[in-house]
């Protein structure tokens, strides 16, 4: 009897270990699923995320031609990052130096007093460009009808050159919108290309704009 309980006992323990792994086993699937299913989640809002950008910005960006076009400035600046502001940069190559990064009122006081102000060199003299803010989104912003440019693109860059585009560097994973002719005169065989890039950053939930480039062939 003695020994036929210690068998008994024995026989328990075993089943009881069993029906511990079986468990066991059984959490590490869910757990091993949950995880599974966390990066699906992940995966699948990071998509929607980037579907919601390439839906969002280009009508942002649209409205933002619009008042660049009819030279209404105060309604270009309801765009400028709140905290931020906007790097202007006249050409591809942003000189972080140089180009003149503005708040939203200190873009609205260039405007309202017409002064001049340095915004970089120019390519290939290096002389300074010394223009009121008017005359700088003539040149080196609004310089052709990019609301209704030959070419655009989403985190793309068309507009090529000789010179180096830093643009992902100086803002990385910043979302942006080109907007890009190839030319307007063959006789330059498209060495008079211009290109606008308008880059944003994310703030609340809104998307705000933290840098205008316009972009051409450089020397």
């Amino acid at each position: 009897m003695f020994f036929g309980s210690i068998f008994m006992k024995a026989i328990g323990s075993f089943w009881m270990f069993v029906l511990l792994l079986i468990i066991s086993a059984c959490n590490s699937t869910d757990k091993s699923a949950d995880s599974s299913l966390s990066q699906d989640s992940a995966t699948q809002a990071k998509e929607i995320d980037t579907v919601a950008d390439e839906e969002t910005l280009p009508t942002i960006a649209t409205e933002i031609l619009i008042a660049l076009k009819a030279k209404d400035y105060k309604a270009f600046t309801a765009y400028f990052h709140p905290t931020e502001g906007v790097l202007f940069s006249p050409y591809g190559f942003i000189d972080t130096k140089t180009s003149r990064k503005l708040t939203k009122a200190a873009f609205i006081k260039l405007i309202d007093e017409h002064g001049s102000v340095n915004w970089g060199s120019y390519d290939g003299s290096g002389d300074s460009i010394k223009l009121t803010a008017q005359k700088y989104l003539d040149r080196f912003v609004y310089n052709a009808d990019f609301l209704n440019a030959e070419k655009t693109a989403y985190n793309q860059i068309i507009g090529k050159g000789n010179s180096l585009n830093n643009l992902n560097e100086i803002f990385p994973n910043h979302p942006f919108i080109e907007y890009h002719f190839s030319g307007f005169d063959k006789k330059y065989a498209g060495m008079d290309w211009t290109s606008l890039r308008l880059v944003f950053k994310q703030h609340q939930s809104s998307y705000y704009l933290v840098a205008v480039i316009h972009d051409q062939w450089t020397t």
